[in-house]
C-alpha cells in the first residue's frame, strides 16, 4: 500500500501517519449528517464518497464543525484509530476538506489514511478559463469540467462565451447573435450554443462543488461574430461573412454610436441578470486597431456599464488604458505590457490582479515538442513549467496583496473535440492548481502524486496526454 496518499494541491500542513486503518460507508454517512446543516455540498459530496465504500466496523466519533478561527476556505482534518474530525471555516472550506478525505481514502481497500491536515488557499481566486467561442462545448462538458476542477479545489470557471468565430450565449431581446453568430467555428463546423435554461443548470451544478461560472462577453474587439449578427454595431455597417479564421485584433464595434452602445448594454444587461455570481469579465484584449485613447474613453465606459448592472468587473489586463471602477480586477496574461506602467495604474485606480501569464498557464501551447494539437507561440509547457512559477514574481512591481489569484486557460482555436480538451488539461492543470492553492512546492513529489490522479482520470474514460504523444498525427 502506498503510505504517502497522492492529494492534490498539496496541503500546507500535512501530518501524516504513514498508517491506514478501516473506513466504511457508515462513517463517511455520519459525516455527512454532521456537514448537513451548515455545508449542504460538502454533505453531498461525502455521501457520494460514501456511496463507493462498502462495510466496515464503526470507528468511533464523527464531528464536523465551523472554526472561525481557520482562514477563509480553510480546514483542519483528523483521523485517528478512533475517531473522523473535520473543522472549518465556512462551507466552501468544508467541501475542499471532503475532497482532500476522498484522496486519502482508497475506496478498493476500504482504508483511509490516518494523522492531520490542516489547509487554506494562498489566493482567493484559482480559476479555468475555458474558450467555448473557437470551438463549442455543450452543458455536458462543462459539466464536467466543472467536476475535475472542483476535485483539485479551483472555485471559479471563466467562460469565454463570444469572439470572432462564434457567438455561444443566448440573449432573447437579440435572436440574431445566435441565429447568425453561432452557426460555425473554427473547423467549419456547426457551432452551437448555451440556452439560458442551459447556463442556469450550469451555475446550478457548479455552485453545488462551490464554483463561481463568471461569463465573459469579449468587447470591444474579438467582436467578428456580433458584427455578422448586427452589421449595424460596426464603424462602417456593412455586412458580414461567419469567420473561421485564427487571427485576432481585426475586429471592433463601433465606439460610440447609440446603435452599438444599444446593442452592449442589453447584451450585458441580460447577461448580469441571469448570472449568479458577483463578477463579470468585459475582454478588452487585443484591439489592435483602435488609437490608445479612443479605446480607453471606450473602456471606462464599459467598466461603468459593469458597475451599473450590480457586478465587479475582470478586464484583460489592456484594460488599463481605462478608467476601471474602483476594486476591478485585471487578467494579466502577456509580457507585451509594461509591467511597471500595470503596477502604477493598480495602484492609482485601487484594482487587483489575475495572474494568467501565458508561457506559463496558457494550456492550449504544446506540452512537448512531439505535440500536434494545440499551439507553440508562448512556447513548450511541459509538466514541470506548469507547476513551477510563482505569480507575484511574475509580476515584478505588483505588490503581492493587490494579487488575488490565479487563473488558468484554455483557448481552443485548434482544441477541435472533448478529447483534445482533456489531452490539453490534463494532467497539468493539476500542476497549475497547486499554483493557485500555494501548495508546498516539491516537484519530485509532485510528479509521483499525478501519477495516481492520471490512472484515476483514465479510469474514468478520459484522455490524457503522456510524453512524447502525438495525438492529432
Amino acid at each position: 500500500m502506498n503510505n504517502t496518499p497522492a492529494i492534490i494541491p498539496a496541503p500546507h500542513r500535512n501530518v501524516l501517519t504513514g498508517s491506514f486503518r478501516a473506513v466504511g460507508a457508515d462513517e463517511i454517512t455520519a459525516l455527512a449528517e454532521a456537514l448537513g446543516t451548515w455545508a449542504p455540498h460538502a454533505a453531498r459530496r461525502a455521501a457520494e464518497l460514501a456511496a463507493i465504500l462498502g462495510d466496515a466496523p464503526a470507528a468511533g466519533s464523527v464531528t464536523a464543525t465551523l472554526d472561525p478561527s481557520l482562514d477563509a476556505e480553510g480546514s483542519r482534518l483528523v483521523v485517528t484509530a478512533e475517531s473522523l474530525t473535520l473543522a472549518a471555516a465556512d462551507a466552501a472550506g468544508a467541501y475542499w476538506a471532503v475532497t482532500v478525505l476522498a484522496q486519502t481514502i482508497d475506496a478498493a481497500a476500504g482504508t483511509v489514511a490516518l494523522g492531520e491536515i490542516e489547509d487554506a488557499p494562498a489566493y482567493p481566486h484559482r480559476g479555468v478559463m475555458m474558450d467555448i467561442a473557437r470551438h463549442f462545448y455543450g452543458l455536458d462538458h462543462l459539466r464536467r469540467l466543472v467536476d475535475i476542477a472542483s476535485e483539485l479545489r479551483f472555485n471559479s470557471l471563466h467562460l469565454h462565451l463570444t469572439d470572432d468565430q462564434g457567438w455561444r450565449l443566448e440573449i432573447p431581446s437579440r435572436p440574431l447573435l445566435t441565429e447568425r453568430g453561432a452557426t460555425t467555428d473554427c473547423s467549419d463546423g456547426p457551432g452551437g450554443y448555451l440556452t439560458l435554461e442551459d447556463y442556469v443548470a450550469l451555475q446550478d451544478h457548479a455552485a453545488a462543488r462551490h464554483v463561481e461560472i463568471v461569463p465573459e462577453i469579449d468587447l470591444p474587439g474579438h467582436t467578428h461574430a456580433l458584427l455578422v449578427a448586427y452589421p449595424e454595431a460596426s464603424q462602417d455597417g456593412a455586412a458580414r461573412e461567419p469567420y473561421t479564421g485564427t487571427k485576432v485584433g481585426f475586429s471592433t464595434v463601433d465606439l460610440t454610436s447609440d446603435a452599438s452602445w444599444d446593442l452592449v448594454t442589453d447584451i450585458v444587461t441580460t447577461v448580469a441578470e441571469h448570472t449568479r455570481g458577483s463578477r463579470i469579465h468585459l475582454g478588452g484584449d487585443e484591439c489592435l486597431t483602435l488609437d490608445e485613447k479612443d479605446y480607453g474613453v471606450y473602456v471606462t465606459r464599459l467598466g461603468a456599464l459593469g458597475a451599473a448592472v450590480g457586478k465587479h468587473l475582470t478586464m484583460w489586463q489592456e484594460a488599463l488604458h481605462g478608467d476601471l471602477p474602483t476594486g476591478s480586477w485585471l487578467q494579466f496574461w502577456t509580457h507585451k505590457v509594461d509591467t511597471e506602467m500595470l503596477a502604477a495604474r493598480v495602484e492609482e485606480l485601487d484594482l487587483r490582479v489575475v495572474s494568467s501569464p501565458a508561457p506559463k498557464a496558457y494550456l492550449d501551447m504544446f506540452h512537448d515538442a512531439e505535440q500536434v494539437v494545440g499551439q507553440d507561440w508562448a512556447g513548450l509547457i511541459d509538466l514541470r513549467t506548469a507547476y513551477d512559477w510563482d505569480p507575484v514574481a511574475g509580476l515584478p512591481g505588483v505588490r503581492a496583496e493587490r494579487v488575488v489569484g490565479v487563473e488558468t486557460a484554455l483557448w481552443t482555436e485548434t482544441v477541435r473535440n472533448w478529447g483534445d480538451v482533456t489531452y490539453q488539461l490534463l494532467p497539468r492543470i493539476a500542476a497549475e492548481a497547486s499554483v493557485a492553492w500555494g501548495s508546498p512546492r516539491d516537484f519530485d513529489a509532485f510528479e509521483k502524486d499525478v501519477a495516481v490522479h492520471v490512472a484515476r482520470w483514465e479510469a474514468a474514460g478520459e484522455v490524457v496526454h503522456h510524453p512524447g504523444d502525438r495525438r492529432g498525427v
